[in-house]
């Protein structure tokens, strides 16, 4: 089967693995870095607890709650952030998490009020927002398909 088609996406990696054999006691594993967070640990394929069964917090190594025996196998996934550039308008969501942002379990979705980029919905397309909606001054708003303001 032949790869991806077209110009690669970037960024190409969103994560890194580190594959680790432990000798007998061994606690701290150094790793090709990572954010503190954004990882998984696993202990021959078991998947470890953040504070209970390890920490990681200095971007670089991960110290494990209990010392490994000889030929465990660490292996440590790494996972890259990244910002999604020029995008305005968006939604966030509000609600049971408590905090702004894209959780499940939040119940608002807040939209803003004011269209500031040229916006076609297709044909077939259907789209909604909810009300107010205002279309920027030299903001051009055209509708082939279906929206619904509510």
């Amino acid at each position: 089967m032949a790869g991806y088609v077209g110009n690669a996406p970037l960024p190409q990696a969103t994560q890194t693995r580190d594959l680790i054999t432990a000798t007998a006691g061994q606690t701290t594993f150094p790793t090709g870095g990572y954010t503190p967070q954004f990882l998984d640990v696993y202990l021959n394929g078991i998947l470890l607890v953040n504070g209970t069964d390890y920490t990681a917090g200095n971007g670089s190594d991960v110290v494990l709650s209990v010392g490994a025996s000889a030929g465990d196998i660490v292996s440590v996934i790494a996972y890259s952030t990244f910002e999604v550039a020029n995008v305005s308008g968006g939604g966030m969501f509000k609600g049971d998490n408590g905090t702004v942002g894209s959780r499940a379990g939040d119940i608002f979705r807040i939209n803003e009020q004011t269209l500031n980029t040229n916006t076609t919905i297709g044909s077939a397309e259907n789209s909604s927002c909810t009300g107010p909606l205002t279309v920027a001054s030299g903001v051009t708003l055209t509708v082939d398909g279906n929206l619904t303001v509510i």
